[in-house]
């Protein structure tokens, strides 16, 4: 009993999130698809209220949002932002000769905030860290 009542009330959870993305004119489903298929958002009401976010940073089509979207971490606070500093610099290529035990006593928090936060927006939405390149 307890499966059948389960599966249906998946099934209503299905048709609400259809009904409410087909009330959707064609340029928001486009940047729901990127949403849904970059970041962990799942639910329709977190689509919409993380895409109001975004409207305040002028991001709102789905081209926009791929061009800025720089990454998704858990959590959020100053750590986040340092490892996405530390992260950063390692993907440009700049950590490749640097020697660990230098790497080690990076103050990376000082990186994000004396360079990189000018550079991107970092938003936190329900517990995670959302980060877009300000010059998309």
């Amino acid at each position: 009993m307890t499966a059948c009542i389960e599966n249906a009330t998946s099934k209503n959870a299905l048709v609400a999130f259809e009904q409410w993305y087909d009330s959707k004119d064609e340029e928001t489903q486009m940047l729901i698809d990127e949403l849904s298929d970059r970041t962990s958002i799942v639910e329709s009401e977190d689509f919409d209220s993380f895409i109001d976010e975004l409207s305040s940073w002028d991001i709102t089509t789905a081209e926009q949002f791929v061009d800025s979207f720089s990454g998704e971490h858990d959590g959020i606070g100053e750590h986040v932002t340092s490892d996405f500093a530390e992260q950063f610099m390692d993907d440009c290529g700049y950590m490749e000769s640097v020697p660990e035990w230098l790497v080690n006593n990076i103050d990376w928090s000082g990186v994000w905030y004396s360079s990189l936060r000018y550079d991107y927006h970092d938003l936190e939405f329900q517990g995670r860290t959302y980060f877009m390149n300000r010059n998309y």
